[in-house]
């Protein structure tokens, strides 16, 4: 990279920070709405949940079919849940076993008992359909850097194995859908963790919102603190009006320019807005999807038929200490998941709103003793009032180590890929026809393209 490549990566750094992290860098006045009365049943929304660092799924959902819970007890040796403590749900999974949930997520079976949940079975990176035996001899191409946490987010986020400009799918949805899904200039993709690939398209880029708001706290702080703010807020106009005739520059000064009147406008609007009547958990979770919710009760003012949310909820990486801090991250995702799809209900928009998890990988299998270490595959779950819940979805893995599953170590081969998980989101979602093999590269790899789960 030469000096001049480093210059400009440096300014735009720079800029997407000062823009909320990039939010506002391809759009006009927010209020350059033709705002139009909106049914609620034209609105769609996905919200992300990802879970950094990897979810431990297979003690989150758990069988308690005598022979297949004694499977699983053997193999998670002193990481497995007690079968008396697992919250028992109905429906039998394809490998014929009833399940449970962890005793500290019973806020997530209670919402799936109220058929408004589904567990999607061992989803994870995959090109093609593929084998212990396939895994082992290297006979079928495989994601990159498998177990790897930056790189499974990666793969999880992009769906690509190489690319010169990565891009992430819900980035390239909004590439194909913005000039259909809007009246106004506001990104389709709206992030409560800042910039991120799997919004990042090749035009497109996601707007960044903080738990408290539009306004990105470290320019909340660069604007008020040290009672410097007449110095500061004249200098931030100067740099939002001047011409440098640098075009970095330049393009840095019309950044921040949209930037901040995005901000004030949104603000202005979500201050206008009546508060919402559901309780949320006082959590970073808790606050980010409560602050989603109230996005989701102003979509007709920003004239917005279709939203993507990208929460990121991270600590997940449980290689030591896993039998105190599984259970409290599981509680704070029961928690936050159940209060917001009581306000989804709220806003009367329940069947409008598919909420999602993902993560960079499964756990394994194995204890190292104190905590599990990086898997592949892992269960997901499904949330909203479109979903088929109260049910269990894909291939249930078999629990043991050494098995047909297992890559070694207790890594379990996911039986549904990213691409499969993820397109039966965008069919809901309304993702034409014509730009699915561009979105999802691998799913032409896959018999079955999407799963019946909405």
């Amino acid at each position: 990279m030469n000096s001049k490549q480093r210059e400009r990566r440096y300014w735009l750094k720079k800029a997407a920070l000062m823009a909320g992290t990039g939010a506002a860098a391809t759009y006009n006045s927010l209020y350059a709405i033709n705002a139009i009365a909106q049914q609620s049943d034209d609105y769609r929304a996905l919200v992300c949940i990802f879970l950094y660092g990897g979810n431990d799924s297979f003690n989150m959902f758990v069988p308690r079919t005598e022979e297949f819970y004694n499977q699983y007890a053997f193999a998670r040796r002193n990481l497995a849940v007690e079968k008396s403590q697992l919250i028992a749900v109905d429906p039998k999974a394809t490998d014929g076993a009833q399940y449970g949930f962890h005793p500290s997520a019973s806020d997530l079976a209670s919402v799936f008992s109220a058929g408004k949940l589904a567990v999607v079975g061992n989803v994870g990176p995959l090109i093609v359909p593929t084998s212990r035996d396939q895994y082992k001899n290297r006979s079928v191409p495989l994601p990159p850097h498998l177990f790897s946490h930056n790189d499974q987010q990666d793969f999880w986020q992009s769906l690509q194995t190489a690319a010169p400009s990565p891009t992430g799918w819900a980035g390239r949805m909004a590439d194909a859908m913005h000039s259909h899904t809007s009246s106004g200039d506001l990104s389709m993709n709206i992030s409560m963790a800042g910039t991120n690939l799997m919004q990042t398209g090749r035009v497109s880029i996601p707007y960044n919102v903080a738990s408290s708001g539009p306004v990105h706290p470290k320019m909340q702080r660069l604007l008020t603190e040290y009672g410097r703010l007449e110095r500061r807020q004249k200098a931030i106009n100067a740099i939002s009006t001047q011409d440098t005739g640098h075009l970095l520059a330049n393009h840095y000064r019309d950044t921040l320019s949209r930037a901040l009147s995005s901000s004030q406008e949104l603000n202005r609007v979500l201050d206008n807005t009546p508060a919402l009547q559901s309780d949320f958990p006082n959590s970073r979770l808790g606050g980010a999807l409560q602050m989603v919710a109230r996005m989701i009760a102003i979509r007709q003012e920003l004239g917005l038929k279709k939203q993507i949310f990208f929460v990121g909820f991270g600590g997940w990486d449980t290689h030591g200490d896993q039998t105190l801090r599984h259970p409290l991250l599981l509680n704070t995702l029961a928690t936050s998941m159940k209060s917001f799809y009581k306000a989804t209900e709220e806003l009367g928009v329940a069947s409008n709103v598919t909420t999602f998890t993902a993560a960079d990988f499964g756990r394994t299998l194995t204890s190292n003793g104190d905590g599990s270490d990086h898997g592949w595959g892992g269960h997901q779950l499904v949330m909203g009032g479109a979903v088929k819940g109260n049910a269990i979805y894909g291939q249930m893995p078999e629990i043991l180590i050494e098995g047909p599953q297992d890559a070694g170590r207790g890594r379990i081969i996911p039986s549904t890929s990213i691409d499969q998980y993820a397109a039966t989101l965008a069919q809901w979602y309304g993702l034409p026809q014509g730009n699915v093999a561009d979105v999802f590269p691998n799913l032409v790899n896959f018999n079955v393209k999407t799963m019946d789960f909405l």
